[in-house]
């Protein structure tokens, strides 16, 4: 059966034997949408856009000295100056202009304790931050006086991936690397060398060794070797090393003569430390050692 629809002033025969049931939406729905939640310029209360948000979540700012803050208040959008058929013949940006209002304010603060006490100053001032371009009704933009359109990208999903590559060398052994992908910031990726060196990059940038990045992250020394050795807890007394004894130390033959505080043999070099033995030696009130 023919179907037959008319598209403006011209008849569109179908012939297609099943029958359309789907409307075709609006293409450009996604970019017309997306962009008007991220002003929402005929909107008189702009908090719930997506600028609005953003900036919410990046204040206030402390100075370190706990003396300044920096708090926002709102954001004002100055409608452009030409139409965008002046524009596209000046070679212009079709823009608003945005202009943030914040709030200065500076603190009294006890020097013995570094708390804040009470406000010494508030000022308050309009900030002109950027202009924006504006997309106009057939939902493009005009840049210089160009008009150019929004092509979507693949967004890289948050998570973590592991790699296993193989190296550039003859008979070099393989390398291994991981990505952290988080959903906003940078992208932070780990990966060793030829020599089993770990090292660390922030967007790709120069490598640095994965220590550096441990200590900017507040972490000490010790907590660093925590972090990839196994650690013991030894106990220096009379000019011997003790530790404490734990019987999954000693998997198979024991290779050197386990020795308790007072210097007694307890389990001969050679000898095989059984679950028996071991819980017999712990009954008997062993918990020291000397390390060897």
């Amino acid at each position: 059966m023919l179907n037959s629809l008319h598209s403006g002033n011209r008849l569109r025969v179908d012939f297609s034997k099943t029958p359309r049931e789907i409307e075709i939406p609006n293409l450009l729905q996604l970019q017309q949408k997306s962009y008007e939640d991220f002003l929402m310029l005929g909107e008189k209360d702009r908090k719930n856009s997506t600028l609005e948000k953003v900036f919410r979540s990046a204040f206030p700012i402390h100075d370190q000295q706990n003396r300044l803050t920096l708090t926002y208040k709102n954001s004002e959008i100055i409608k452009p100056k030409y139409t965008v058929r002046e524009c596209m013949e000046r070679g212009l940006t079709y823009a608003v202009s945005l202009k943030m209002n914040i709030e200065l304010i500076i603190w009294n603060r006890d020097e013995k304790t570094g708390e804040k006490l009470d406000p010494k100053e508030i000022k308050q001032q309009a900030v002109f931050v950027r202009d924006i371009p504006l997309m106009t009704d057939r939902t493009s933009f005009v840049v210089n006086g160009v008009e150019r359109v929004i092509v979507n990208q693949l967004h890289r999903s948050p998570g973590v991936i592991f790699k296993e590559e193989e190296g550039t060398t003859v008979g070099s052994s393989l390398l291994y690397s991981a990505q952290i992908i988080p959903d906003r910031g940078s992208w932070l990726y780990f990966e060793y060398d030829a020599k089993d060196i770990l090292y660390a990059r922030i967007n790709k940038r120069r490598k640095i060794p994965v220590t550096i990045l441990f200590r900017a992250l507040d972490y000490s020394k010790e907590d660093i070797v925590k972090l990839f050795y196994p650690t013991k807890e030894i106990v220096i007394k009379d000019n011997r090393f003790l530790v404490k004894f734990d019987p999954s130390d000693f998997s198979g033959r024991a290779e050197h003569d386990v020795r308790d505080m007072d210097g007694n043999i307890v389990v001969n070099a050679g000898k095989r430390l059984t679950k028996k033995k071991a819980q017999k030696l712990i009954d008997e009130g062993l918990e020291w050692i000397e390390y060897p």
